[in-house]
């Protein structure tokens, strides 16, 4: 199987990286602005990792060869080519590898069986310094005035994706900004999410000390993420020797090195995912497909 990553940057090389552990080595990296589209027309399986706006463009390039396409994250950045690509084919995988996390497949567990009750708010915290980098002046993250390329349209959807996934469609949704660093784009951000049954916020900042955290907070117990370790408490009704309510004893369920190895190891999951059905010629399902749109059309209409 030849697999062909369009992309020469940092996201292509930890794609490569990933798919050489697990096991795939026929890999061609495709230099959209050197490499001739003959040179991989030939491949079975193609990874799109270019900048944001140019995803539908390359997508309707490879549709043509009728091959299994694994696109990053967003599908479209305006409206005339998130029109393009409504329509399910079975063939296009989005990543919003979030899904496929540690974090997510504890979370489904416990929203379906039913011990920790129902969830009630949630609380994610996702920070670091970049902002204070000479560097990040020049950076794509803070110099392009695309809300794709925004610290919502870039590390944002990730979290609207997981909260739309995980707890089921908004019925609120809001954004407030800051400048923190300088009186340019916004390096700070919060959302602001209502849910069916449930509330959550999310924190993202570009401009404050590395932390990444996300509290889940059930009517019977709380599932921690803090930097790569997944934690619960449990029972609510916990007590001290005199009868007073305390925080419920913490259980270690999972402990990654760092938060770097959490998330390549969510991209890894959605990466066999994906090649779970190319490896087989398998439509993949509709209903990933469809969150995929929705995520996307949620800062759409921004």
């Amino acid at each position: 199987m030849k697999l062909s990553i369009i992309g020469y940057k940092n996201h292509s090389l930890r794609l490569k990286n990933i798919l050489n552990d697990l096991g795939y080595n026929n890999i061609f990296n495709f230099n959209y602005h050197t490499d001739e589209i003959n040179k991989i027309k030939d491949s079975d399986v193609f990874f799109i990792a270019t900048p944001n706006d140019t995803h539908v463009g390359w997508i309707k390039k490879l549709e043509r060869y009728n091959k299994y396409i694994f696109c990053e994250k967003p599908p479209a950045t305006n409206e005339n080519d998130f029109n393009e690509i409504q329509d399910y084919r079975g063939k296009l995988y989005f990543n919003f590898n979030y899904r496929f996390s540690y974090l997510s497949k504890i979370v489904n567990k416990y929203n379906n069986n039913g011990t920790l009750g129902s969830p009630i708010y949630i609380n994610c915290l996702a920070t670091h310094g970049l902002a204070f980098n000479d560097a990040f002046k020049d950076n794509w993250r803070f110099n392009n005035q695309s809300l794709f390329s925004s610290i919502v349209g870039n590390l944002g959807i990730h979290y609207i994706d997981l909260l739309a996934y995980l707890f089921g469609t908004f019925t609120e949704f809001d954004i407030k900004y800051l400048s923190v660093s300088s009186k340019n784009l916004p390096d700070t951000c919060k959302l602001t999410v209502s849910m069916k049954n449930c509330f959550a916020d999310v924190l993202l900042s570009y401009a404050a000390p590395f932390t990444n955290r996300i509290n889940i907070i059930y009517d019977n117990g709380i599932i921690e993420l803090l930097n790569g370790v997944i934690s619960l408490r449990e029972p609510r009704d916990s007590y001290d020797k005199n009868g007073y309510f305390i925080s419920p004893e913490k259980k270690i369920i999972k402990k990654f090195k760092n938060w770097q190895e959490y998330h390549n190891d969510a991209l890894s999951e959605s990466i066999k995912y994906f090649l779970s059905f190319a490896n087989n010629d398998l439509i993949i399902p509709k209903d990933h497909y469809k969150q995929s749109i929705e995520s996307n059309k949620l800062l759409l209409d921004i």
